[in-house]
């Protein structure tokens, strides 16, 4: 239930980045009762930050500019994102005021009314004692060995970018966490893991390769789903190292069977990743923040049609006249730019001073389409397109 509500959510929030100038939209904002714990795990990143600034975004959204303070989940962004309506679920938002956030997706981190809460208020409150204990250092315990339960084994599937490294046959959720065998490092994903028995240690860095091996399609593991599963977790205070400093706070490597087994996150999160979890269909997205990745990051857009809830994507040859068309009083058309990469497409938001000024300047809408199809020499701050960067 709680995937859906949040699905649900997710769309709202795709809708407002796509579609511009519709009819009024008679959706409600409302959510089920979920659990703290439910919360905590959905997020992609859980932070408090000041806000600094508030821009409207193109076509009814808000983007707040913040200065993260305290982080308990993920990486913090620089911005949030929210829809402009309260009836589709949008923050009040306020400039000077400290908030906890939870934010949702990596590459445009969203927040709702439901994510968002003003750091002085009671609920809050009780969230940020919560998250600090949910999130405190672990302290060594003694050698032991229990019985855990293992949830998904067989069903995560990993991606390194937008490489596909299959299903994971050993991989599993246990304590919350999800668990890796750190031989998945040298085999699946590019970098090295050693195990250092003399001083109890894992050793994690990044190698030389100059290649990424993509894996045969055909020879890529088929997902498994069962029951969870007992296994027997010999636990042994194990030091992890990445990029040779140690892990103070993680969840707890330990052996079973022949294999170790480490906390993804917490390792993928040093080495530098921004980490996207799709509980839907059990996939570990690992993502390279978008200024290390490396090859040309091409200015492109698209117009999106807004005549029902249909997305029709129309070509990006199509002249600038077609968003200026009306259709019972409303444009036909709203438009998104992004960046094409090699393998993905990396959305940015467009302020209103820009969109005013590309549907009242000829001259200007020249400049922009001199600039598509061109490398952009900077990544837009925040993701966001101004007028300036077309002058």
């Amino acid at each position: 239930m709680k995937g859906r509500i949040h699905g649900l959510l997710c769309f709202v929030c795709l809708l407002g980045l796509f579609i511009s100038f519709m009819t009024p939209r008679a959706y409600a904002c409302s959510r089920g009762p979920t659990t703290f714990e439910e919360d905590f795990l959905e997020a992609s990143a859980i932070f408090t930050a000041k806000v600094t600034s508030v821009d409207a975004v193109y076509p009814s959204q808000k983007a707040a500019m913040v200065e993260p303070d305290k982080v308990f989940k993920g990486q913090s962004p620089t911005f949030v994102l929210t829809n402009d309506d309260s009836d589709q679920c949008g923050a009040g938002i306020e400039v000077g005021e400290t908030y906890l956030f939870y934010s949702q997706r990596w590459d445009l981190p969203y927040v709702s009314v439901f994510d968002t809460h003003l750091l002085s208020t009671e609920r809050a409150e009780k969230l940020t004692h919560w998250l600090s204990d949910r999130t405190e250092k672990q302290q060594p315990k003694p050698p032991r060995t229990e019985t855990i339960l293992a949830h998904r084994q067989g069903e995560i599937r990993i991606f390194f970018e937008h490489h596909d490294r299959g299903y994971s046959k050993k991989s599993f959720i246990t304590n919350n966490s999800i668990y890796v065998p750190l031989s998945i490092f040298n085999d699946t994903l590019w970098h090295s893991a050693n195990w250092n028995e003399d001083k109890n240690e894992i050793v994690i860095d990044t190698t030389n390769r100059l290649e990424f091996e993509e894996p045969d399609p055909n020879a890529l593991l088929a997902p498994h789903r069962g029951a969870p599963k007992e296994i027997s977790a010999a636990y042994n205070d194990i030091k992890i190292k990445v990029k040779s400093e140690t892990l103070k706070e993680h969840p707890e490597a330990f052996v079973a069977g022949e294999e170790i087994f480490v906390p993804l996150r917490a390792i993928a999160e040093k080495l530098g990743y921004e980490v996207e979890w799709v509980d839907t269909s059990s996939a570990v997205i690992l993502h390279l923040p978008l200024e290390q990745q490396s090859g040309p990051k091409t200015l492109a857009m698209r117009y999106i049609n807004n005549t029902g809830l249909e997305v029709e994507v129309k070509p990006e040859a199509v002249p600038f006249a077609e968003m200026l068309k009306d259709e019972l009083g409303y444009r036909k058309y709203g438009l998104q730019f992004y960046l094409k990469m090699d393998k993905q497409d990396i959305r940015l938001l467009v302020s209103y001073e820009l969109l005013r000024k590309i549907e009242s300047d000829a001259s200007f809408r020249e400049k922009v389409g001199a600039k598509l199809g061109k490398p952009m020499s900077e990544i837009p701050r925040n993701r966001m397109l101004t007028v300036k960067d077309f002058e």
